[in-house]
């Protein structure tokens, strides 16, 4: 009876492995290990190149000079020369227009510009009025000249700036026009005339009506006939007289 236990005992225990099982088990886990060790390892030195490089690149543009900025790429702007010209300031011819009056020397007048004398006889330079035309059509703006020219035997200085001067436009006794009605920013310009030379200053009538403090006015001058004066200063010039058709 204990004989069949034993024998039901060996039965229930199993088979043991054989010592190939255990051999072939033990090599598997050393590749096992061996993979995982070389994959390690490749990864690790994938990681380390890469690292590398960055600090490669951070280096490079570390030592790089810095770009510069447009402001500095930008020249400096030159600094413009004083005009050689004379100042002129137009004075204004009423509400809707400004119209120039600019002194220019007379191409007949000595040059070099003649030297001022403490003989100029002031009383020689004189002042005139003049007009392009004798008559103008519908639509057609007059010009009107103011001259200063020095009759005297002396130069003489003069200031024939737009503060001293003034176009006056009546009609039949009535105040038509005026460029000190609304004239702003005069100067002053001061000339010295030869002896027998002249300044001449023009300008160009708008037809317009003005009256003093420049307040708007509507009505136009019609057709009829008009006198101009001009003035230079305390000097006035004889009229001229002008149609508008």
């Amino acid at each position: 009876m204990a004989h069949t236990d034993d024998q039901g005992s060996a039965r229930r225990g199993g088979r043991r492995a054989s010592p190939a099982v255990y051999r072939r088990r033990r090599l598997a886990f050393l590749i096992l290990a061996v993979l995982v060790v070389a994959v390690l390892a490749i990864g690790g030195m994938a990681l380390a190149g890469t690292l590398g490089r960055t600090d490669d690149a951070a280096a490079g543009a570390s030592t790089s000079p810095e770009a510069p900025t447009a402001a500095a790429m930008t020249p400096g702007a030159a600094t413009p020369a004083p005009s050689a010209a004379a100042p002129s300031a137009p004075p204004t011819a009423g509400p809707t227009a400004t119209p120039t009056a600019t002194p220019s020397a007379d191409p007949t007048a000595a040059s070099p510009e003649p030297t001022p004398s403490d003989a100029c006889d002031a009383a020689r330079v004189v002042v005139s009025a003049e007009t392009d035309r004798e008559s103008y059509g519908s639509g057609e703006s007059p010009v009107l000249a103011l001259v200063v020219r020095n009759e005297g035997e002396e130069p003489c200085t003069v200031n024939v700036g737009t503060s001293q001067m003034a176009f006056e436009i009546t009609s039949g006794g009535e105040r038509i026009f005026s460029t000190t009605d609304c004239q702003q920013g005069s100067q002053d310009l001061e000339r010295t005339i030869a002896p027998g030379g002249e300044e001449r200053a023009t300008f160009e009538w708008a037809r317009n009506r003005t009256v003093p403090g420049c307040t708007v006015v509507d009505e136009e001058p019609g057709a009829g006939d008009y006198t101009l004066i001009t003035r230079l200063g305390a000097r006035s010039s004889q009229s001229v007289e002008f149609t508008l058709q």
